[in-house]
């Protein structure tokens, strides 16, 4: 029997208890075993869908599951988001790289970006035309198809409804990096070796970058999971090695906190006064 809506409502804050929960169960492999590799993250990725899914039958049932998983399916948006979506993030890693050259700094060695690819010197090219299968294997395989039913899915939604799209981004992204730490710990190199003094202000800030994107998307689940696996790849293609120089670190955190400054003021709640989907 189809369960109706009820008396019962969303809470925000049980979703997040229930995220943090069944993932930080589900990576204690992590922190037992110092031969673990990446993919045992994955399991634990999922975790921010799980709750979306089980809170939204427990509340509205198979209806609202329905619900939830039409946003995985809204695709009819501007070529625009799209673009941004892919490339956004990484145009801006190249351009950190740009402005620490243009002042003096080291430029890294393409060696040692396809180093991170598993590649070499002499396979360029290749590397060249691998890079859209890297960019779909990181999404389709990895945190973005994991993570963002779950986050903006289900979170962004019901957080808007109290906050303001931008507080609701930035209460989001700050929590979505606070649920990362067991990686910190036990497996550094599964969060790109990146030190939390600039992971926490980066990932806050893409919570409202994030926010922007869901609400000019009319809550596209879809382009979410490409801006995420935009931003994984950037870092996974420019890898640990580029981005543990803290001065060119601190470049990209700064442009990515400009970016956000400047879209937190277009960002309106679509359920309001947000764009048509083809706008």
């Amino acid at each position: 029997m189809n369960k109706t809506k009820n008396n019962n409502r969303p809470n925000v804050f049980l979703y997040f208890v229930l995220t943090f929960t069944i993932s930080w169960l589900l990576w204690s492999p992590l922190y037992f075993n110092e031969e673990i590799n990446e993919f045992w993250v994955l399991p634990g990725a999922w975790g921010p869908s799980i709750a979306a899914v089980f809170l939204t039958w427990l509340n509205t049932g198979k209806a609202g599951i329905k619900n939830l998983l039409k946003k995985l399916f809204i695709w009819r948006v501007h070529p625009k988001y799209y673009l941004f979506s892919v490339f956004g993030i990484l145009l801006i890693g190249l351009l950190s790289v740009s402005i620490y050259g243009v002042f003096g700094g080291q430029l890294p060695e393409i060696g040692i970006i396809l180093k991170g690819m598993g590649l070499t010197k002499e396979n360029f090219g290749l590397a060249l035309l691998l890079l859209p299968i890297f960019y779909l294997i990181n999404t389709l395989l990895g945190g973005p198809i994991a993570e963002e039913l779950g986050w903006r899915g289900y979170a962004q939604g019901l957080l808007q409804k109290k906050y303001s799209p931008n507080i609701s981004g930035l209460i989001l992204g700050f929590l979505w990096s606070m649920w990362h730490l067991p990686l910190f710990i036990f497996l550094p190199k599964a969060v790109g070796s990146m030190p939390l003094w600039a992971y926490i202000p980066l990932m806050t800030a893409m919570g409202v970058t994030f926010s922007w994107l869901y609400n000019r998307t009319r809550g596209s689940v879809l382009l979410a999971i490409l801006l995420h696996g935009g931003m994984n790849f950037t870092h996974g293609f420019l890898g640990a090695d580029v981005f543990s120089n803290p001065i060119l670190l601190s470049i990209q955190v700064s442009l990515i906190i400009i970016l956000t400054i400047f879209l937190s003021k277009r960002n309106k709640d679509y359920t309001h006064n947000g764009p048509p989907v083809h706008s």
